[in-house]
């Protein structure tokens, strides 16, 4: 069966950054066909001006398009997209304009994301010291849209706390998870909404 994963990175967070380049090296591992994306000329102050969002996604899913449309990765088979940041957007909104089945790892999606995102549909971690997110309305709408959820405490952005020893048990913690998730494991976790990750 084919197997494909498209990573959308963030404007800031790129593919060499540690949740994507270890999400693809997972990927890559588990017989994945990988694409990753990129933009360019996209303004990387977007995510503190709404205008200035409309036209990053705008200008960012256009490259999107253009990047993809020779790869198809509607073709069929196991599709996973991995995403960060506005990246969550472009996936969710590029899965449901395409109609593509792709499972959906979101790394600290934003609010937007979840316009377009499936049911049901969706791992999601994020931290409880984000500036780019309510943490309540992105717990919120996982509980609404049944995604299992993790959140780290004290985590921005980058899911970073700026203490090297828990960020390093942090990103060892979620790439065994979202490695399981890239390989189609089913675990309990997947069925929970959980809020640390030391709760099982």
């Amino acid at each position: 069966m084919k197997k494909t994963a498209v990573i959308f990175p963030g404007i800031g967070y790129t593919i060499d950054k540690p949740l994507l380049y270890y999400s693809r090296k997972a990927a890559l591992e588990h017989g994945y066909d990988v694409i990753s994306v990129e933009y360019s000329g996209v303004d990387k102050d977007c995510l503190r001006h709404k205008e200035k969002m409309t036209d990053a996604f705008n200008k960012a899913f256009m490259q999107v398009e253009e990047q993809l449309k020779e790869t198809d990765p509607a073709s069929g088979g196991d599709i996973i997209f991995i995403s960060k940041s506005i990246g969550t957007v472009i996936a969710a909104v590029y899965a449901e304009k395409y109609d593509i089945k792709a499972r959906q790892l979101f790394f600290t999606p934003l609010e937007q994301t979840f316009l377009k995102a499936e049911e049901g549909n969706g791992l999601v971690y994020f931290g409880d010291n984000d500036p780019w997110i309510e943490t309540d309305t992105i717990r919120r709408l996982c509980e609404e849209y049944k995604m299992p959820y993790r959140i780290f405490a004290g985590a921005n952005h980058s899911l970073e706390t700026g203490r090297v020893h828990e960020d390093v048990d942090n990103i060892q913690f979620i790439m065994h998870e979202a490695e399981d998730y890239i390989a189609g494991i089913d675990k309990v976790y997947c069925a929970q909404y959980n809020t640390t990750k030391d709760d099982n």
